[in-house]
């Protein structure tokens, strides 16, 4: 399947000088944007490197160093149009003259002031629900959970206390029911390990935007070693905004006698309006 007019835009949002909000924002669009984007399952950042080609001194003026919140959208005209591709902070901001180009380059971590600047205190009694306490970690960070797995509803017994990095916090309390998170477009989502969201798998074929053929490989995070190692397949598609790692994809291709159900570890994002980069690549795990 082949699709044409690729369309991308931008929203960033300007903070303020004393990071309490914002002060007005930028949109970009009809201009030349390419971007790599990196996401995964870990609680680290999810990356982005966005170059912008020739927007205005006065928009270059605005955007600061560090700390605005950029959101790309990116996608076909012809079917959808721009899809939220990546939501992050700004952490390294440079203007690049290579006349006659003036490119804008933004580094970006999604949810980067969240997991990195912020600082929390959470305290709680006796047998609180460990369900409870993380519902008020993420509450304190300013994040919506978007997926929470059902687990067994523990409680602390002698109650929960935490003071520091928001996401070490986090950790402690997401552990405590042998889950895990990330943060996946400034939304929270909490999975088991090994599982995934429960949205229904998204198709990935010949005839729904899969380039080549799915290259088998063993997945051997050093985590999963006692179980053992487990199947994967790294998969290169059209740009597919739409899945995120965590969801669960139903590969099917005939060269290689495949039709079954894996969930994404992670995804790689390229794409440039004026060039020719515009895939998905990813590494998916059998369910």
């Amino acid at each position: 399947m082949t699709k044409f007019n690729r369309v991308a835009n931008l929203d960033i949002r300007l903070r303020k000088e004393n990071f309490d909000g914002y002060i007005g924002s930028l949109n970009i669009s009809n201009l030349r944007i390419s971007f790599q984007i990196t996401k995964s399952l870990s609680w680290s950042t999810n990356t982005a490197s966005i170059q912008i080609y020739n927007i205005s001194s006065t928009k270059r003026a605005q955007l600061k160093d560090y700390g605005d919140e950029v959101t790309i959208n990116a996608g076909y005209s012809e079917d959808s149009g721009p899809q939220l591709l990546f939501v992050g902070d700004t952490t390294k901001v440079a203007h690049i003259f290579e006349q006659p180009e003036i490119i804008t380059s933004l580094e970006c971590g999604d949810g980067e002031r969240i997991l990195n600047q912020r600082l929390i205190s959470a305290s709680f009694g006796e047998r609180i629900s460990a369900r409870t306490v993380i519902e008020q970690i993420a509450q304190k960070m300013g994040v919506t959970i978007a997926f929470f797995a059902p687990s067994d509803d523990l409680v602390y017994e002698q109650g929960f206390q935490g003071d520091g990095l928001a996401k070490n916090i986090l950790d402690k309390a997401v552990k405590f029911l042998k889950l895990n998170w990330s943060i996946q477009n400034k939304n929270l989502y909490i999975l088991k390990d090994g599982g995934s969201t429960t949205k229904p798998p998204a198709v990935i074929s010949q005839n729904s935007g899969m380039v080549g053929v799915p290259e088998r490989y063993t997945y051997k995070r050093r985590d999963l070693f006692r179980a053992g190692p487990k199947q994967g397949y790294k998969v290169k598609t059209l740009l597919r905004p739409d899945i995120l790692p965590g969801d669960k994809v139903r590969i099917i291709s005939q060269q290689i006698d495949l039709d079954d159900v894996f969930f994404v570890d992670s995804a790689k994002h390229s794409g440039d309006t004026f060039g020719s980069a515009w895939t998905s690549q990813w590494e998916v795990i059998r369910v």
